[in-house]
């Protein structure tokens, strides 16, 4: 029996061997390596040059490129939707100025606060005062006058005369309003145009605390902000009023109950919000 075939029972034997068969496969192999290296070569010449074009020559420090760190506010974290209350104070300052900043550094909370420009001449260490406790500034008129504000059309006027008067007294003039008896029906489109061209912004409210009603009870005013903050951005409308500084207390527990932070108005990230519908403003 021939070896080749000894434990084979098909009796086959060896198989021949074909010689040209693996040249070919070597040559095969040779030339996608050959390829590979042509490739990769050529990719690299490619990054390489884009690198190039990209490198910028400075000669001189000014000519460095600044990187841009200016990030949106995060509305979400978590999962979780950011809650912010604004607490804004109209008609001071006034007597109860220090007393409703007193009560905010308590609470460790800051406000946002529109002074009417009399009051600003009857008592200007108080807008010192509440500029110095990091509280935001805003404009709110000089006569609080309805018919002259709006039927004389003297709202950017006047706002702007308050605007160079807390400017002398803090070294910030302000951008934002707040009209006397809320924008609607007083900003007109014309009078709206006005505020724009001047580079002024407008804020009304979305609460009312109705401390203007509730003379004789805090409790009142502190009830109906914390029943009406329902929405993740609250402005909430209150007055420099007794009773408003009674409620104060009560309206920050309750507020951050609800999962509120407190925030005071920033003109690098202006919302607009006005009864009238204007997105200029």
């Amino acid at each position: 029996m021939d070896s080749y075939n000894t434990g084979n029972p098909i009796g086959l034997g060896p198989r021949k061997r074909h010689s040209k068969n693996k040249f070919l496969r070597k040559l095969s192999i040779l030339f996608t390596l050959l390829l590979l290296s042509v490739g990769g070569f050529i990719a690299y010449q490619y990054i390489k040059s884009k690198q190039q074009l990209a490198t910028v020559t400075v000669t001189t420090l000014g000519q460095v490129p600044v990187a841009n760190m200016e990030k949106s506010r995060v509305d979400q974290w978590n999962g979780v939707t950011k809650k912010v209350a604004y607490l804004t104070f109209e008609d001071g300052p006034s007597a109860l100025t220090t007393d409703i900043l007193n009560e905010l550094a308590q609470q460790q909370v800051k406000a946002t606060f529109f002074f009417i420009g009399s009051n600003i001449d009857a008592q200007p260490t108080f807008v010192k005062d509440t500029a110095t406790a990091g509280h935001y500034i805003g404009l709110h008129s000089e006569t609080h006058d309805y018919e002259t504000l709006y039927k004389k059309k003297q709202y950017v006027k006047e706002m702007l005369s308050v605007q160079k008067k807390i400017n002398q007294l803090t070294g910030h003039s302000p951008l934002l309003t707040r009209p006397p008896y809320g924008s609607s029906p007083g900003i007109s489109k014309t009078i709206a145009n006005d505020v724009a061209s001047a580079n002024l912004r407008v804020w009304d409210w979305s609460i009312d605390s109705m401390d203007w009603y509730y003379k004789d009870s805090a409790k009142e005013v502190a009830k109906t902000v914390i029943d009406r903050a329902e929405d993740p951005f609250e402005i909430i409308l209150l007055h420099e009023q007794p009773q408003t500084l009674r409620a104060l207390p009560a309206i920050v527990a309750g507020l951050k109950k609800k999962g509120y932070q407190f925030s005071i108005y920033d003109e690098d990230f202006h919302i607009p919000f006005n009864f009238v519908q204007q997105s200029n403003l």
